[in-house]
This record gives structure tokens, C-alpha cells and sequence, in this order.
């Protein structure tokens, strides 16, 4: 949006300052269709004096530098910046000796509009986009059981506990809430179900009566939706993981009996699907987690933005937890200090007697300092805007983890590996990124993203682990068709999806997850056939029995392909069948490998390259498509230096601090010949 690179610190009242700053405009989505535009201001960065030889670590569109004024990039689409580039660097804060930089993160009314929302308004559901945790209103006068009325009596994964004999499902209080509304949530953490109570307190507070942990809740979630909504256990995940149905999956029970806290020391069973409870989550800004927002003269005088309101005077004072909590929640609204056109009127109470600004000359030095730190006149932003906690408001934002267009596409690699044979290869290809690579994502992306939180694929390194290998498979995200599978000795139930589900019995058990109807004859046949075909090593037979498919399921494995969620879909059940994320939750170190290279489109043949092994990632890949290989070393498994490339680029995509060691052993952000796709 503007920047300055001033060529020198300055000086205000003995101490030095810096005016140098990048102001930038993000846009992204936390859902579909759920648009995310904000701003974000680094300010008091290093004067071009003090660079020493950095200047050429920024980015190349703010290098130049500036004079007092601010600059706005000629063109935009070259002023974009990319994940971990350096902006600048801390500069002077009217402290001599010590460095920093001022951080906002704000947005104008229209923007704010479209993703934040007044949770305290909402009477039935929240958003459909839901992130992070899921959270319930209960009003006060309902009941709550011992047990779980429905959960089967046989001695399935529900009757398991861990290793301090906790059960997942635990005996409970009757009971009711009579006297008070609950304030639920609900956190999937690795393998647990964390459930928080809270209430409302006569001084307006929120306090926290109590908390359980459910051990094995989130890994057998699978098992819980098969066994509990056995008609369509694809509808009753969704259930058991938002507190509703999202999308056409419908099943015949449409309850959610779950262990919620509801006293001190009390906790029972209730159905949250009954009317009168509010279902939220993060996306919709649960107010009694704090969030707020606060117009313009709420908290401040609307003429010149000084706080002076008691009982915002108290909240700022309060040093507490609390305290901090409910302050780094507000919204507020309120003019920028960065715009100089009304400066009598905001500081005349600093003009007047006794005060620091009563001079003629003690007010002139003030204003040359707040006019050499100006440039909103050069934005064509409103005069207010709405601030936000910065680090909350990142912290809140990671939640969605919804990948845009422009984000999937980092996710295949600008150059790729590509091994010749199974495992590491001794033939390993290295060549530029093809035009056809990532063609899938701008079609797709929506479905992928909607997918990954039905699945449980909400976690960085489930995430990087997914997209390492579904890229591979996909062909670099270009395909959802296994290529040359109608060749194979299971054709015609070859891969299709995102992960490429494969065999007729992992079709028929996606089906039934789906809650198709499948006669068990026809499964008996396609096991039969299949069988013969894998001892043979020929698709005969099963092409044999091909015309004895229904219709109907013949459709629908093509949908596999041709339809953007059972693409998507597919390929998250297969994902969580093979209880992927729980491999994925065991993260080890990158560990760099050295090859030769076999051909290549950008280095000489023979010459010495790169790619970075897993341990954690390659368990993930066997777990997926060979979990027979789980435990080797180096497994036989097709496509597997491809995977572990596509991994490291994941990994630079989502991951704060990805670790890869080079040479000399020394950690390092990114891979060696990394390159964003501009």
C-alpha cells in the first residue's frame, strides 16, 4: 500500500526516532465464502543509514529509497511481498540504545463486516465456516444424564482408556443447570476431547466452573460416527466434529449426546443438538471469550481520542490474566495517529495550562515529529479504523488454516523430483515445474479446505503431511485419475480422488461411510474377483464382472473423479481409515539427503543434489498407501522422494519455523534451490 525508506534517523527531545515503515493489505478467506481483507503497519524501521549492507535483503520494490514523505508503489502486483520476506528492520523509539518496531493490524468498517461477527447476537448457528474450536450456549433449566444413552453396550474403542485408566467415556451426574446459562467449549487436541464450562458472574465476568479431558475421543472419532449414526456415519462425523451438519449429509438420528461439565465437580450427558442451545465457533468471535468491539467515543472523547472513560481506565489498570485477556480481545475503532489533518484538535488538551504542549515552540517541535511519522493521506483509508490486538489477532486467524488460491498454489514445488522406482531410486529426476502443475486448485481449493476440517486435518504438520502426499499422487495437483490405471492389474478400480482411493473394497467401505446402500453380494463378487486379479497379476477378472455393476455404483465411482466433493472427500476418509493424522501428530526432524542426479532440465547430469528425508512423513506415507512398509527404512513405495519434496515445500507453507540442515549442518528456514511461484 505505501512505504517509506527514509535515509536518516531523527531526533525529538534529546532521543532518536525512526519514520522508515511498510504498510501492507492482505486479502485471504477463512472459508468460503467468508473474505478476509486487513492491514497491517510496521513502523519505526531502520533509516537506509543504518542498513549497513542489508538493503538488499528487502524486498526489491522497497529498496529505493524515499524522501521524508511516504511513497505508494507505481504498481501493485509488484509491491506483493511473500511469506518471510524481510521488510525491514527495528529501528529508534524515542529511546537511545535500544531497538524496536510499532505493529498494527487493523481494518475499515466494509471489511470488518465481512468476516467478524456479534456472537451475542446469534440465536441458533454461527457461521457455517467453522475453525477452530466449537462452542455451545446452553440455557439454564436443562437436564443432563449419567450415561450415554446410545453408545453401544459392546466393548468397541468407546470402552478403551489410557495408560492412567482414564475412559474415554466416563460415568457422570444427573443434574440440570437450573440456576445459570453454561458457556461451552470444545477443543480436538491430537487424541483428546477437552471440554471448558463457563459462567456468567454477577459482575458481567466469565468464570471457568469446569474442565474434562475425554482420552482417545478425536482418534476413534471414525468409530464413534460408525457406530452411533450407522445409517450415514459420514453425517454423524460431522455431528460429533462441529455440532451440526454442514453440507447434504443427513442421517436418521440427528442428536449429539456429549460429556459437558454443568457444576462444580459435576458433569453429565446432554444432547446439544436440542433446540434453545447456540452452536458457534471461533469464526463467529465468542463473546465470552472476551471478543468485543468498541465504537469510536465508547471508550475515548470522540473530539480528540484521549481515553478518559472510567471504566475503561479500570480495565487498563487491571494487571490480572483477566484483565490482559479482556484487553487483548477488544475491537476498537478510532482514528489513526498516522493522519496529522485534525492534530490541534486531538492534542488541545495537551495546549493547555500545566500541561507539555503549552508552549508555541515546545508545540511546533511536536507537530514536525507527528507530521515526519505521517502518510495516511496516502492510503485512501477512512480517518478511523478498526484496531485489533495484533498478536491475538494472528493468533486467532492461524485457527482457520484455509488455504487460498494463491496460498495452495506454494504448495506444489516451482522445480520438481521426481524418482524413477520405488523408494529412494538410484534414478532420480530434477526438472522446472510445468504449466499443467497445480491446475486443480482454483476448481477445487474450496472442497480441499472444506474437506481437511471434516477430516481432522486442522493441524500444521496434518496438513503438510496430507499435501505431501496427495501432491504426489495428483500429479503435482493436476489430475484426480490415476494415470495409465486402466492398464493395471485393478482396473477398473484404479485411483481417483485427491488421495487416489484404490481397490473395489476401499470403494464399497467409502460408500458405506457415505451411506449408500451396498448389497453384500456385490461385495462378495468384487472381493472375489479381486482376489483372483492380485494372484494373477491381470484385470481380467475384474473386468470380467463389470457387467454385473449396478448402474448406480458405476456412477458413482466415476463421481470420484468428476465431482469436486466426492473428490475431496473421498480422499479425507481414506485419509482418516488409515488413521493418518495420528502419525502425522509424531513429528521428527528433516534429514538431508544427497544424490546425483539423473537427468535434469536445469543442471548438468550427474551433478549433486538435495531432498530431505522424514521419518514421521514417510510412516505417514505407508500408513497411507503401503502400511505394510510402515517400519522400513526406505520403503518400496512409489513416488517417495516426490512425497518428501512435496513435504518440504509444505512445510514451508505452514509451518512458523521449518528446520532444514544444510551442508555444514546448520538450520536453515527453507531447502536448498527453494523458489516461490510469483
Amino acid at each position: 500500500m505505501a512505504y517509506r525508506l527514509a535515509p536518516n534517523t531523527e531526533n525529538y527531545e534529546g532521543q532518536p526516532y525512526d519514520t522508515s515503515f511498510v504498510l501492507l493489505r492482505h486479502q485471504t478467506e477463512t472459508g468460503a465464502p467468508t473474505p478476509v481483507v486487513f492491514y497491517s503497519l510496521y513502523m519505526n524501521l531502520a533509516a537506509a543509514e543504518h542498513l549497513h549492507g542489508r538493503t538488499d535483503t528487502l524486498p526489491a520494490c522497497y529498496r529505493t529509497r524515499t524522501s521524508r514523505d511516504a511513497r505508494v508503489p507505481d504498481d501493485p502486483e509488484k509491491a506483493k511481498v511473500y511469506r518471510r520476506d524481510i521488510l525491514g528492520y527495528p529501528g529508534s523509539q524515542h529511546q537511545a540504545g535500544r531497538s524496536g518496531f510499532h505493529f498494527e493490524i487493523f481494518c475499515p468498517d466494509e471489511a470488518l463486516a465481512e468476516f467478524f461477527r456479534d456472537s451475542s447476537r446469534i440465536t441458533d448457528k454461527g457461521s457455517a465456516d467453522i475453525y477452530g474450536d466449537v462452542h455451545f450456549v446452553i440455557p439454564k433449566g436443562k437436564s443432563f444424564v449419567a450415561a450415554h444413552p446410545r453408545l453401544p453396550k459392546d466393548n468397541g474403542v468407546w470402552r478403551t482408556a489410557d495408560k492412567d485408566d482414564n475412559p474415554m467415556f466416563p460415568a457422570g451426574t444427573a443434574g440440570s443447570n437450573a440456576g445459570q446459562s453454561l458457556y461451552v467449549s470444545v477443543r480436538l487436541d491430537k487424541d483428546k476431547r477437552i471440554t471448558t464450562t463457563r459462567v456468567r458472574t454477577e459482575h458481567g465476568a466469565y468464570r471457568e466452573i469446569g474442565r474434562l479431558v475425554q482420552p482417545g475421543y478425536a482418534y476413534a472419532m471414525r468409530a464413534l460416527a460408525e457406530a452411533l449414526y450407522p445409517d450415514n456415519p459420514s453425517a454423524g462425523l460431522e455431528w460429533l466434529t462441529f455440532g451440526r451438519v454442514l453440507g447434504e449429509e443427513r442421517s436418521r438420528h440427528t442428536d449429539n449426546w456429549q460429556l459437558v461439565p454443568y457444576a462444580p465437580g459435576s458433569a453429565g450427558y446432554i444432547d446439544l443438538s436440542q433446540a434453545g442451545i447456540v452452536r458457534l465457533s471461533d469464526a463467529d468471535f465468542p463473546y465470552w471469550l472476551g471478543w468485543k468491539k468498541v465504537e469510536e467515543g465508547a471508550m475515548m472523547s470522540p473530539a480528540d481520542a484521549i481515553v478518559d472513560d472510567s471504566a475503561t481506565l479500570q480495565l487498563l489498570s487491571d494487571t490480572s490474566d483477566a484483565g490482559k485477556a479482556a484487553l487483548r480481545h477488544l475491537v476498537v475503532n478510532h482514528p489513526t495517529e498516522w493522519d496529522v489533518s485534525d492534530l490541534d484538535a486531538r492534542f488541545a488538551r495537551l495546549r493547555k495550562p500545566g500541561m507539555p504542549l503549552v508552549s508555541e515552540d515546545s508545540w511546533q517541535r511536536f507537530k514536525e515529529q507527528a507530521q515526519k511519522l505521517a502518510f495516511w493521506q496516502h492510503t485512501g483509508l477512512p480517518r478511523a479504523v478498526w484496531h485489533f490486538h495484533p498478536l491475538q489477532f494472528i493468533h486467532h486467524m492461524r485457527r482457520a488454516l484455509w488455504l487460498s488460491v494463491d496460498e495452495l498454489r506454494q504448495a506444489v514445488p516451482a522445480r520438481m523430483l521426481r524418482g524413477i522406482g520405488a523408494g529412494v531410486p538410484a534414478k532420480i529426476v530434477y526438472e522446472a515445474a510445468q504449466n499443467w502443475a497445480g491446475k486443480l486448485i482454483a476448481s477445487h481449493y474450496k472442497q480441499f479446505n472444506t474437506m481437511w476440517r471434516k477430516y481432522g486435518v486442522t493441524t500444521r504438520p496434518r496438513l503438510a503431511a496430507f499435501l505431501g502426499n496427495s501432491v504426489q499422487e495428483t500429479i503435482w495437483l493436476s489430475t484426480l485419475v490415476e494415470v495409465g490405471g486402466g492398464n493395471n492389474w485393478y482396473a477398473p478400480w484404479y485411483g481417483r480422488g485427491a488421495l487416489q482411493l484404490t481397490h473395489p473394497g476401499n470403494y464399497i467401505e467409502y460408500w458405506k461411510f457415505r451411506g449408500r446402500n451396498i448389497d453384500a453380494s456385490l461385495s462378495t463378487l468384487l472381493a472375489t474377483a479381486h482376489e483372483k486379479a492380485s494372484k494373477l497379476r491381470s484385470n481380467v477378472p475384474l473386468r470380467a464382472v463389470e457387467a454385473r455393476i449396478p448402474d448406480a455404483v458405476a456412477r458413482w465411482r466415476g463421481e470420484i473423479v468428476d465431482k469436486h466433493y466426492e473428490a475431496a472427500d473421498s480422499a479425507g476418509y481414506y485419509w482418516l481409515l488409515n488413521r493418518a493424522n495420528e502419525e502425522a501428530d509424531e513429528y521428527t526432524p528433516n534429514k538431508r539427503r544427497t544424490f546425483n542426479i539423473h537427468f535434469s532440465s536445469r543442471l548438468k547430469k550427474q551433478e549433486p543434489y538435495v531432498f530431505y528425508e522424514n521419518v514421521s512423513f514417510r510412516r505417514v506415507a505407508c500408513t497411507v498407501n503401503l502400511p505394510d512398509h510402515l517400519g522400513r527404512d526406505n520403503p518400496a513405495l512409489n513416488g517417495l522422494v516426490d512425497r518428501y519434496h512435496a513435504y518440504a515445500y509444505a512445510q514451508v507453507l505452514l509451518f512458523e519455523h521449518p528446520t532444514f540442515p544444510d551442508g555444514a549442518g546448520m538450520e536453515q528456514i527453507k531447502p536448498e534451490d527453494y523458489g516461490w511461484k510469483k
